[in-house]
């Protein structure tokens, strides 16, 4: 294994530099293990995070927050202005790429105007800059280190390199003893979806989210949960943010948007079924899944109201007229590809109109939110939240978490939701939430409950 540090021409860059911080970088010949890297980081726990593209291309592990992006207010916008002051006072050293690698990732809760005590260690924003970055990709791996620049000490950068590159030494621990499961409020929220079929028309759709409580005897550990996600499910995205004893861990298969070089990327998904893993079957369930009413009309929504929610913000876009499948390890989605040329800078404005989608909040999107912060049991915090990064370039993606949990110590909370329109039945809406509970429960090693 080779790794490449570049001394010389580090410390020249740092000495020549004028800004309050530097992020330099260093590149290993392999991809690093984000299970290992979470072994070899215990000390560090509540202050890391990981992400994983769906399509397994780019993943990154971040810990030791720099700074903390984090605020209650209402707009999400002050992340992105409050990033755009500080990545001007850091100098960038990346002698191995043409791209430094730094970002901040982190989320947003699914409302500024409903939060719980159980989401409080988050905050409504909650964004971090890692001092220490791990970016894999095509088979390499770059470690960016961001300190104040007279801090920097360049045997202290080896010292990290070194301390990633280790084997750990201790061995991943399973939860075992579970304690309790519990459907919470599961019969309520049955009766709260046939009383929310009686107002709905057919120009409305509300979407309705349900949890479950799994309690261990032990302390749930995130490098178990990583290791069974990555063992299954290859076509999610994983995302892991802590914040002191509260983790948030998701396997989602849906992008909210993708911003490249000024280029917007987003997919509408809506509409659900069971995957059976027999070819004929599920070849027959997809058919019937294409032309069915309640499911296309569901899509539908999603697809309009983002091509509403985008129009304002670009000067062209396209998108594929009939819906495609999206496979997952245990559902089929419908999805539609939406591309766009942005006008300039309006990514900043694209996550407070585009977030909820009718796939997450409803339609039309204002009463569907209040519907929801009104009726639906608890608080959705980062549950079917828009979490993501941003990096220096303006670049960024950020993913929806519908497939998630909260997990405090040996208790992990999980969410599942579906969409409410006028013809749906309230036990069939039972059985595709409990569907949904299944990568989660998967990841819990939990995989007999019913």
């Amino acid at each position: 294994m080779t790794v490449e540090v570049k001394d010389n021409e580090i410390i020249q860059a740092v000495y020549q530099s004028n800004l309050d911080f530097v992020s330099v970088e260093a590149k290993i010949d392999r991809e690093l293990d984000p299970v290992e890297l979470f072994q070899l980081t215990d000390d560090e726990a509540g202050n890391r995070f990981y992400y994983k593209k769906n399509d397994n291309t780019l993943s990154f592990f971040g810990m030791k927050a720099l700074k903390r992006y984090k605020n209650d207010f209402e707009s999400k916008q002050s992340i992105f202005h409050e990033w755009e002051k500080d990545k001007a006072k850091i100098e960038c050293i990346h002698p191995h790429s043409e791209k430094h690698h730094l970002k901040i990732c982190g989320g947003f809760q699914f409302s500024a105007h409903k939060s719980g005590d159980e989401w409080r260690q988050f905050g409504i924003n909650h964004f971090i800059l890692p001092e220490i970055l791990a970016t894999m990709e095509q088979g390499v791996t770059y470690i960016t280190y961001t300190v104040p620049r007279e801090e920097f000490d360049i045997n202290h950068f080896k010292a990290v390199i070194q301390q990633l590159l280790r084997r750990p030494e201790n061995h991943i621990l399973a939860p075992q003893n579970i304690r309790r499961i519990e459907d919470i409020f599961k019969d309520e929220w049955r009766d709260l979806v046939a009383e929310t079929i009686k107002q709905l028309d057919e120009t409305n759709k509300i979407v309705l989210s349900r949890r479950r409580l799994v309690q261990f005897e032990e302390e749930i550990m995130v490098p178990y949960l990583l290791q069974r996600a990555l063992s299954g499910e290859q076509n999610s995205y994983l995302f892991v943010l802590e914040s002191e004893d509260s983790i948030f861990f998701s396997q989602t298969p849906e992008q909210l948007i993708e911003v490249k070089n000024n280029v917007l990327f987003t997919k509408a998904v809506a509409g659900t079924i069971p995957r059976t893993h027999r070819c004929e079957e599920d070849r027959k369930n997809i058919q019937a899944f294409l032309s069915n009413k309640k499911n296309r009309k569901e899509h539908q929504f999603v697809v309009n109201s983002i091509i509403d929610d985008i129009s304002e913000h670009v000067t062209d876009y396209d998108y594929n007229r009939e819906p495609e499948i999206l496979t997952n390890d245990h559902l089929y989605h419908l999805y539609t590809q939406i591309r766009a040329e942005l006008k300039e800078n309006a990514y900043i404005r694209l996550l407070d109109r585009l977030h909820p989608t009718p796939a997450l909040g409803g339609f039309p999107k204002e009463e569907a939110r209040e519907y929801i912060e009104t009726k639906e049991f608890g608080t959705r915090g980062l549950y079917g939240a828009p979490v993501g990064y941003i990096d220096l370039d303006d670049d960024c993606e950020f993913i929806v978490a519908i497939r998630s949990m909260l997990i405090k110590h040996n208790q992990a909370t999980l969410f599942a939701g579906c969409g409410i329109v006028c013809n749906s039945d309230p036990d069939a809406e039972v059985e595709e939430t409990a569907v949904k509970f299944k990568p989660m429960m998967k990841a819990l090693g939990v995989e007999s409950y019913e």
